[in-house]
């Protein structure tokens, strides 16, 4: 993270790290090309992750018109890219990034144990999110993933 920080690009960085170690935030930045190409396309960034070899691996999702407008914008940036996996998602599969966010830090934090590692009012403190806008984000991800496994369930029955 210090790296990050001290990047001279980088504006403004918000860290926060789970039990587990995992860490999520977000950085802002003066420029990074991959980055504009990403939100000019109406992609958004899922994730993203060093590998061993110090090349960046991001997770894109966006849908079929937002994908090519990206592939077109980095090829005429001339980024070097390597398409490792491209699924369709179906509407019903797509957490928010916030979505996403906030249920993986309470499901590290314990939030959906029994008995609970850590209560609306912690996780709110944690996140730094107002009770009922956490507990809005966190029905509405849930929904959302169990609406899938249903979906899923009754395809293979």
């Amino acid at each position: 993270m210090r790296m990050i920080q001290s990047d001279r690009d980088v504006i403004d960085v918000d860290f926060m790290s789970s039990k587990s170690g995992h860490v999520y935030g977000s950085v802002s930045s003066k420029r990074c090309t991959v980055c504009k190409q990403v939100a000019r396309s109406k992609c958004f960034l899922s994730s993203l992750v060093i590998g061993t070899q110090g090349h960046p691996h991001w997770t894109v999702l966006g849908g079929k018109g937002s994908y090519k407008e990206l592939v077109t914008g980095l090829e005429r940036s001339k980024i070097p890219y390597h398409l490792r996996l491209l699924k369709e998602l179906q509407e019903s599969e797509l957490l928010t990034s916030r979505q996403e966010e906030i249920l993986a830090i309470a499901f590290e934090s314990g939030y959906f144990d029994f008995p609970k590692g850590v209560g609306l009012k912690g996780l709110a403190s944690r996140t730094g999110v107002k009770e009922s806008t956490l507990a809005e984000i966190l029905r509405r991800g849930q929904r959302k993933i169990l609406h899938d496994y249903l979906e899923r369930k009754s395809r293979r029955a």
